[in-house]
Order: C-alpha cells, then sequence, then structure tokens
C-alpha cells in the first residue's frame, strides 16, 4: 500500500483546484491523508466526497510534528506494513498516479528505502526546481554571500540515470515505512525548515540509506519560498532552524554509525 501525507496550511482552494495534487482517483493501492493545520470546512467536505483521509484534530503543529502524526494516525487506524510506502508530500506539488506507481517500482527494483523525483517549478518541465541539496556546514553562511543560499543544490544535469543526493526537499519524499519507524520520523523539535536535511543526514549516517533520486520521474512544485523574506517569521524559522542542525551535525551525530 501507498500512504501520501499532505499538511495543508491554508491551501484548501489550491489543493481543491488541482484535485489533491493529481491524486484524488488515484485507485485503490494510493490512499491519500491529509492533516489541516488551520481547519477549513470547506477542504474537509471536498475529501468526503473523494476517499481522502481528513483530519483536523491538533492544529497548529510543526512540518515535522505533522507528518509524524499522520504517520501514527495510518498505523492506529489502517495499520501499515513494513514494506508500505510512506510519501511526504507538499499540498504545492502535483503529480499522477503512474508516476507514483513508478517511483514505488522503482525503489522496490533497487531496494531504496529513500527516495525523490525530480521537481519542476513550472508545468511545461522546463525550469528544474532544486529539490536536491548537498548538506550544509560550517562555511556554508559565507557561501551565501555570492550563491544566495545556504545549502548547495546539485546540477541536476549531471544525473544520467538513478543517482544518490546528500537531502531531498521535505517537498517530496518516499520512505519504505520501516525506515521512517526506524528513523522515529522528523525530529519535531524543528518547527519548520531543516527538518528534511536533518532526517536526511541521519537516515545516512545512522541507517546507510542516502536518497534516491530518479530523474526521469518529473512533478510540478510551486513553492513559495517566504523564507527569502528576511523580515518574515519564515526567515525566523529558517535560521534558526539551519543553526540547529549545523549544531547536531558536529556536536550530537558526530560519533554516530550506521549499522
Amino acid at each position: 500500500m501507498i500512504h501520501i501525507a499532505i499538511v495543508s496550511h491554508g491551501h484548501q482552494d489550491l489543493l481543491i483546484a488541482s484535485k489533491i495534487g493529481g491524486l484524488q482517483d488515484a485507485g485503490d493501492d494510493i490512499h491519500v491523508w491529509i492533516k489541516d493545520n488551520l481547519p477549513s470546512s470547506q477542504l474537509k467536505e471536498y475529501c468526503l466526497h473523494h476517499r481522502v483521509s481528513y483530519t483536523d484534530a491538533l492544529p497548529g503543529l510543526g512540518f515535522g510534528a505533522n507528518n509524524n502524526f499522520l504517520f501514527e494516525q495510518i498505523k492506529n487506524s489502517v495499520g501499515i506494513k513494513a514494506d508500505d510506502i510512506f510519501i511526504v508530500m507538499n499540498p504545492d506539488v502535483s503529480t499522477d498516479q503512474a508516476t507514483i506507481l513508478e517511483l514505488v517500482r522503482l525503489m522496490r527494483a533497487d531496494q531504496a528505502a529513500l527516495a525523490t523525483l525530480n521537481l519542476y517549478r513550472d508545468a511545461s518541465f522546463e525550469t528544474p526546481d532544486a529539490n536536491i541539496r548537498r548538506f550544509p556546514d560550517f562555511f556554508s553562511p559565507i557561501r551565501m554571500a555570492w550563491v544566495r543560499s545556504l545549502t548547495e543544490p546539485y546540477n541536476k544535469n549531471d544525473y544520467k540515470s538513478a543517482g544518490l543526493s546528500d537531502w531531498a526537499s521535505g517537498a517530496f519524499l518516499a520512505f519504505k515505512a520501516s525506515h521512517y519507524q526506524l528513523l522515529h520520523g522528523f525530529d519535531d523539535r524543528y518547527f519548520m525548515y531543516f527538518e528534511d536535511v536533518d532526517l536526511c543526514y541521519r537516515s545516512r549516517l545512522i541507517l546507510g540509506h542516502g536518497v534516491r533520486y530518479y530523474p526521469q520521474l518529473k512533478a510540478l512544485h510551486s513553492a513559495a519560498r517566504k523564507n527569502r523574506n528576511v523580515a518574515s517569521r519564515h526567515a525566523n524559522w529558517f535560521i534558526r532552524s539551519f543553526l540547529k542542525f549545523i549544531f547536531r551535525k558536529y556536536f550530537v551525530y558526530s560519533g554516530a554509525k550506521h549499522a
């Protein structure tokens, strides 16, 4: 079974217009679960009419905590098997059933525990989204002066076939369910930003599984990127989360080794 977790934070119009990211009628092998962080009666009613599981329990949680909540809800309500696939997907990502099924087929063939696909910023798939990146380090703030980013993206043109990346954006991450369980999911001490970096770092360092990237599988990601506004709350969360990850990378996780 494939379980897809989507957290809405006032995204009801977007989710309804996109037909739940193109997955509202995805078939019996794919089950979509939505956690509404800003409860919307409109979205609730829409989900009820399209066999999409909806909850507005515990509104106001952070990104990681919301996805961990959905994983536990799946376990407790319908059960989740070790080889099931758990996908974390942003409400501003659109894909289709065929792409999801092919991703899962490739993951199982490659014995990949954690994977992502090729996100683009436009529906014509011409402008790539930098959703695969290298881990940040102490020198990242210095490099930011000329690359305008704390983390360095991979050049997607270098990938002629599937390969590994340090980390992939939480906009779309696919996990073997047992792997997500072993990781204890996201660290919910990150409210927003870098929880995906932290999770991917723990996956590689502690469990020995990097992120498998499939360049041939494409999806749309119409991201807002609110953290670019330095006066916003998002900028504050972004900077604090970056510092938290750097501290953990060098002083908490430094002695860890994968099994």
